[in-house]
């Protein structure tokens, strides 16, 4: 019964925050700015636009809502020397309204001017009058009002301040500069852009583009229809809808809270389309979270004063103090917010899961077009989409993000967009982008001139000669502009500056300039099944995925007019060639060397039923002829537990067998961390034997009639000479020696993998990989001539001794020592020795040491 109510509890809690509460709003008179009702019913003022600021703020703190970051946007911050200090003085906030960036090129006025070449973009020109290109809204239509919509960079409401001086329209404040807010009126906070259900964006955008700034609540609401233009002369006449009246004149409004996600998308989701390609609620752009009915809401919650939690997308520098202040990924997952899946990924390496981000595997592609490149130099923005070809923006196409490094090295999905631009530099070094029109001017000048390389009918101004010709045509019409302290231009293009030399020749003034704007991708979630990785390795390290070998766009043009194209894979440490190698690992060495196991399994099988096992009797606990002390059996044994554990939790790795894995390990952490403890293990005792051994390990003549006769592993029966080991085990031992280093060192170096390039990690986890096939098809030879092949022979490394029938069959010249040293008694059998035997020079290789069978 406890567990039915939890349930039913957190069934609601999720509704809660996930839906949106519709409710009657209490019935309430409309205000005019002046706080006057506003009745159509009776006529009173009917004619007017409402007011929010009055209506909404009788019971709503309309100074807190304000000041929250989706009204300011930066406004609570500008000044005219804010970017002074990083060298960016165009730059007057940290957020819309007032920031620099070249996606749109347009900058806001400073406060104080000298004179009106300094002045691009007005405050008033911002809400209504600043489209960047044909179909684009103005800025403000996705500014919901108050803030720098309502009150000037001095606190003034705008339009009762030009009314009381009008001679601010003449004046050179960017604020005022040929305004018209006395017959606009101002943008105040839109309450229903947010929370009216059926909200008319477009309609929003239409009268802000009439300058009708005042009257764009009451058409956008559809509470009355707006009929006239401010910037045809008109005075703006409103009708309301009477139906939305009750009889005493009040209205009665069915408002949301949380705003609905389709209110969201009316600006972000415009935005994000250009950006990102991102648009919500959309079946060929899915969401996983959209499809469970997550709202926006529901991850970026609010309290009164409405700054809504964010995360910390790379452009935004605005409200930096909430960055972060919403769960991400892991903070929702592993506490299951929301009833939110936990998950296990079991078939990813604890690594990854460090070092990619969740969004980098689960937005694997994009099924809308963005911006892949805008192109300033004509003085208009001319956008290029994302993928190439696409026939505008949110058009049907899918394309693969591309990939950066950003905190602590973590690998994030990103929406890099080129940027062409002009720039002026001044005695101080520093290039101020141009103004639209200053650039529109020098491209009138040589427009004809220029050559439509790519034939896409637009041209570019791509070779030396085109680049030439526009700093030239810069150069003639920027003379007398009163903005720069010397005449100077600059392209900044394809993450260069170019610029003309004392000799009038273009070249290039700096090669690392910043000329892209680098958008983060965090939505248009896709589920598990199609996430990279589900699919294993190959989604990514196969050489035709996009993650490595996916091209990214560094340059818009070359001099042919076609894009300059990187591979990802170069960007976050990893060249191509090792990449080629560690594809060629993945796809076919593997398999390939894998196979050997295989094969080295069958050949000893095949040799066990052709020849045998050798029957020389073998009898535990003699106590006869010591053969391994007590610390070298420690170190065999540990060595080999080691090893064992290490090829298990390898091969697991290697072939990714998540059933094996969950079979015998908690998690996938959990299997790694016994990986390193064997490792460690294994290195240990490896310096350990490769020191104990060595000498017995050395080559000595008579190895070579051994190895003539193979041992007598394939048929010969006659007696072979050898000393404490023979030359198989001396074999093993440097063969062991060798590729143990090899594996040791590379294992080190995946294990502090933070501290290396990518490049060095990709190499080497290839070398360790075919290392560890090549051990273990090497240590199953061994470990089966060691017992099936001489049966009991293995339990010498529990007891440490032998009977000398043993040692004088496999080892006799070892015996031999050990009886002349006095270590072992005389006997007959000893004496039987052949003067041959005795007649045999002595080997370093004959004193103490392993037996590695």
């Amino acid at each position: 019964m406890k567990m039915g109510t939890a349930v039913v509890v957190l069934a609601l809690l999720g509704f809660l925050l996930c839906s949106n509460i519709h409710a009657q709003h209490p019935a309430i008179y409309l205000l005019d700015k002046d706080g006057d009702i506003i009745d159509p019913i009776s006529g009173e003022n009917q004619d007017k636009p409402f007011s929010t600021a009055m209506t909404c703020g009788m019971c709503h703190d309309y100074e807190e809502i304000t000041s929250g970051y989706h009204f300011q946007m930066g406004w609570d911050v500008i000044s005219d020397d804010f970017g002074d200090s990083t060298r960016h003085p165009w730059n007057l906030s940290n957020g819309f309204m007032g920031k620099w960036y070249p996606y749109t090129n347009r900058q806001l006025a400073r406060k104080h001017n000298s004179h009106a070449d300094q002045i691009d973009l007005t405050v008033y020109d911002f809400v209504g009058h600043s489209a960047g290109a044909r179909g684009m809204p103005p800025c403000g239509a996705c500014h919901p009002g108050g803030g720098g919509l309502e009150y000037d960079r001095e606190g003034n409401r705008y339009d009762e301040f030009l009314t009381d001086y009008p001679e601010y329209r003449d004046s050179l404040d960017g604020d005022y500069y040929q305004s018209n807010w006395d017959k606009s009126g101002v943008v105040e906070a839109d309450c229903f852009v947010c929370h009216f259900p059926g909200y008319d964006f477009d309609e929003r955008v239409s009268q802000l583009q009439k300058g009708n700034y005042r009257w764009a609540v009451v058409a956008g609401s559809g509470i009355g229809f707006v009929d006239g233009s401010v910037d045809a002369g008109d005075e703006p006449v409103v009708q309301y809808n009477k139906r939305f009246f009750n009889d005493d004149g009040t209205v009665s409004l069915d408002m949301t809270w949380p705003p609905p996600s389709d209110n969201c998308i009316f600006c972000h989701g415009r935005a994000d389309i250009r950006k990102r390609g991102f648009s919500w609620n959309d079946i060929h752009n899915a969401d996983v979270h959209n499809q469970q009915g997550v709202s926006c809401a529901a991850c970026h919650p609010s309290g009164p004063e409405h700054n809504f939690a964010k995360g910390d997308a790379n452009v935004s520098t605005v409200a930096d103090h909430l960055d972060n202040t919403m769960l991400d990924c892991r903070g929702c997952h592993m506490q299951g917010v929301l009833g939110a899946s936990v998950p296990k990924h079991a078939s990813v390496r604890p690594s990854h899961i460090e070092a990619i981000s969740c969004e980098a595997c689960h937005v694997p592609r994009l099924g809308r077009s963005a911006a892949l490149g805008v192109d300033h130099t004509s003085g208009e923005h001319r956008y290029i989409t994302n993928p190439r070809g696409s026939d505008g923006f949110g058009q049907l196409a899918e394309w693969h993000p591309t990939y950066e490094r950003r905190d602590k090295g973590v690998l994030y999905p990103l929406n890099i967009v080129q940027a062409i631009w002009w720039a002026n530099l001044s005695t101080d070094s520093i290039m101020h982008p141009l103004f639209e029109k200053e650039a529109k001017a020098a491209w009138e000048k040589i427009e004809a001139e220029l050559t439509d390389d790519n034939e896409d009918d637009h041209p570019e101004i791509n070779t030396p000669a085109e680049i030439e010709l526009g700093l030239k045509a810069l150069a003639e019409t920027l003379v007398g502009n009163q903005r720069f302290d010397q005449i100077h231009p600059v392209l900044l293009k394809g993450g260069k500056a170019w610029h003309l030399d004392e000799s009038g020749k273009v070249a290039v003034l700096k090669d690392s300039v910043h000329t892209s704007i680098d958008f983060s991708i965090n939505h248009n979630v896709a589920p598990a099944r199609q996430a990279l990785g589900n699919g294993g390795c190959q989604d990514c390290h196969h050489e035709g995925e996009t993650f490595f070998k996916g091209k990214r766009t560094v340059d818009l043009y070359d001099e042919l007019g076609n894009p300059v194209l990187v591979s990802n894979g170069r960007f976050f440490g990893c060249n191509p060639w090792i990449f080629a190698v560690n594809s060629f690992h993945q796809k076919v060495l593997s398999p390939v060397v894998s196979f050997g196991i295989i094969l080295v399994i069958f050949l000893v099988t095949a040799h066990y039923h052709r020849y045998g096992p050798k029957r020389v009797p073998f009898v535990p606990n003699s106590g006869e002829v010591p053969r391994f002390s007590i610390p070298e059996r420690a170190i065999h044994n540990f060595r080999l537990i080691s090893f064992a554990l290490l090829a298990f939790t390898g091969l697991i790795l290697a072939f990714n067998w998540v059933n094996w894995q969950e079979l015998f390990f908690s998690s996938p952490r959990q299997m790694l961390w016994v990986h390193i403890i064997s490792g460690l293990v294994f290195i240990v005792t490896s310096a350990a034997g490769m020191a104990a051994w060595f000498e017995d390990a050395l080559f000595a003549s008579y190895d070579i009639e051994w190895v003539r006769r193979i041992g007598g592993y394939l048929g010969y029966k006659g007696e072979v000479l050898s000393g404490r080991f023979n030359a198989g085990q001396k074999m093993f031992y440097w063969y062991t020696a060798i590729f143990g280093a090899v594996i040791s060192v590379t294992g080190l170096i995946l294990t502090f993998k933070s501290v290396f390039p990518l490049s060095v990690i990709c190499i080497t986890s290839t070398v360790h990989n075919l290392t560890a096939f090549v051990l273990i098809a090497g240590v199953l030879s061994h470990a089966y001539l060691g017992t099936v092949a001489n049966p009991g022979t293995w339990r010498v490394l529990v007891d440490g001794f032998v009977t000398r029938e043993w040692a004088h069959h496999h080892h006799p010249l070892w015996l031999r020592k050990l009886i002349d040293e006095g270590h072992v008694e005389s006997d007959d059998s000893a004496s039987d020795s052949s003067d041959a035997d005795k007649d045999q020079p002595e080997s370093p290789s004959e004193r103490k040491g392993e037996d590695q069978e």
